[in-house]
């Protein structure tokens, strides 16, 4: 009423009103919307006994664009054999230090992987990319990027829990014999 005698929110009382009802706006950013002070959207809404809804404590994951991103990045298949530098390198530059706090809140609000993020060595990445998508033996995937030990990597993430499917690769006595050999062929000359 005051504020009608003023001018101030001369027929945008009703809309204020609405505002406060629904939104968990602060009284600042009202207060630009319509033209006046924080102090006088404070006043308003104490003189005409209007009850705020309350705002909802913590991270909010669907308005941030870096929990968003990184939901993003966890849909994708096989997301948890992706490195954190990766994950890192994906995310905008100048956001990427503060990865770490968004991808806690992510993984305990099981909104990815509980394993997405927790690779740490890039070569084991790369192993991990060829594992799934070519036919190569174990023994020369690690020897392709690097890794003498990639079998027991594999073999310690599957006793760790992680889903890690049979190799592309079949394995049987024939080839086998072909190859041991050939080894011996070549040791001869």
């Amino acid at each position: 009423m005051l504020m009608r005698i003023w001018g101030v929110l001369n027929g945008k009382e009703d809309n204020l009103v609405k505002d406060l009802k629904e939104t968990t706006l602060s009284f600042k950013k009202l207060g630009k919307k319509y033209g006046v002070s924080r102090q006088a959207i404070h006043n308003f809404s104490r003189r005409q006994g209007i009850k705020r809804p309350l705002r909802p404590k913590g991270h909010q994951t669907e308005g941030c664009r870096l929990c968003q991103k990184l939901i993003q990045i966890g849909k994708k298949p096989y997301s948890e054999f992706i490195s954190l530098d990766t994950i890192q390198k994906q995310m905008e530059s100048e956001l990427s230090k503060r990865c770490l706090y968004h991808l806690r809140i992510v993984r305990a609000r099981e909104l990815v992987n509980q394993k997405f993020g927790r690779l740490r060595s890039r070569r084991v990445e790369k192993a991990y990319a060829i594992y799934f998508t070519e036919r190569l033996s174990i023994r020369a995937i690690g020897r392709k990027v690097g890794l003498k030990n990639f079998p027991a990597v594999i073999k310690k993430h599957r006793e760790l829990g992680w889903s890690v499917p049979p190799s592309l690769y079949v394995y049987n006595g024939r080839e086998r014999s072909r190859i041991k050999g050939k080894a011996k062929r070549m040791k001869h000359r």
